[in-house]
This record gives C-alpha cells, structure tokens and sequence, in this order.
C-alpha cells in the first residue's frame, strides 16, 4: 500500500507543476520567509532608536564608495625559491622527474617467490608451454620444474586457458563471397534451364 500512496502523492505533487513554478517567478516581489518573534522584537527596537533605518539601508552612500576605493591590500611577504643551498642535505628532495616504468600485467612482480606459489608471468608462460605441447610439458613436469602440488597445477591446466588472438584472413571472405556469387549463378542458371523445358 506504501507505493501506491506515494505514486498517487507524487503526481499530485508533478500535476501542473510548470504553471505553479511560472507563477511563482511572475511575481514582482517574492514572497519573503517569515520571521520568529525574537527577530521582530530586536527590528522594533532598531527602528525605535533610528526611524529611519530602512531609508538608510536602502540608499547609497558615496562617502563609502570613495573609502573603498582607497583600499589596497600589499602582501608583505617574499616568495621562497627552490634553492638547493637552502635545503637539508640529510634530507634531500627527490630530484628523478621520469615517469615511472609500466609493468606487465599492471603491477610490480615481486622478485622472490616462496615455494608453492607462482607469480602471473611464471603462469601464463606455463599455461602457454601446456597449450603448444602438452605432451612435454605434462602436469607432474610443471609441477616439479615451479615447486608446486601436481593437483593444483592440474587444476589451474584445466580451468585456465591463456588468451588466444584469432586474426581472420582477409583474402578468406573475398573467397566466400565469390563461392557463394557463383553458387547464386550456377542455381539461376539451372532454374532458368528447367523453365525453358
């Protein structure tokens, strides 16, 4: 029942919401927010003491103009250059600007690897040796030669196939298209032939 009073409510409350907003923004003078009683009280007061405050507010004053206008701000303090006599030598910045070198698979490999795991290049070189001659490259033969248990090298050998780039021939499809214009032709030409007899 929830959604169906909010759906009925939320129309109610997009029904003719365009002429609603358009009549808001026609009016002169918008309609201004109401004001708590603590507020009114202090404005009375204001207007007690000076009666005319809101001309006062509402008019321009050029004495002020003319003060601003003879503001400046300075800054009085120095910009520091980079020196290198200025700088720690125990603790010097670093100074290689170079772009840091982009890995292979999008992270740095880790140079010592415990026994019993692989890292991705030591993976997809054997998933490949596997894939090209799996007859040398047996499951017991990885397993051995990257120190891990023959069942987890069998499991991966079974699950996991290294991406395979197929690019087709393009004088293939010139081929296909030729065999099927001339099968086209040869089965008009046979069509034409059974008409005529």
């Amino acid at each position: 029942m929830g959604q169906v009073g909010s759906m009925i409510s939320r129309r109610a409350n997009r029904w003719n919401a365009e002429n609603r907003a358009h009549k808001i923004i026609g009016k002169d003078k918008p309609t201004p927010a109401p004001k708590y009683p603590s507020n009114l009280k202090e404005i009375q007061k204001a207007l007690e003491i000076t009666p005319d405050l809101v001309e006062q507010l509402s008019k321009k004053d050029s004495s002020l103009d003319d003060r601003l206008k003879k503001v400046y701000v300075t800054s009085q303090t120095t910009i520091v250059q980079n020196d290198p006599e200025s700088q720690n030598i125990d603790k010097p910045l670093p100074s290689d600007t170079k772009r840091v070198q982009e890995f292979e698979f999008g992270h740095k490999e880790p140079e010592n690897v415990t026994k019993g795991r692989i890292t991705m290049k030591q993976a997809t070189q054997f998933l490949g040796d596997y894939q090209k001659n799996s007859a040398e490259w047996t499951v017991e033969k990885i397993a051995e030669h990257y120190k891990l248990p023959a069942s987890t090298v069998d499991a991966i050998v079974t699950h996991f196939r290294p991406f395979q780039v197929f690019v087709p021939d393009p004088t293939r499809s010139e081929r296909v298209l030729q065999e099927a214009s001339r099968k086209t032709i040869s089965s008009d030409s046979a069509s034409d032939k059974a008409k005529k007899s």
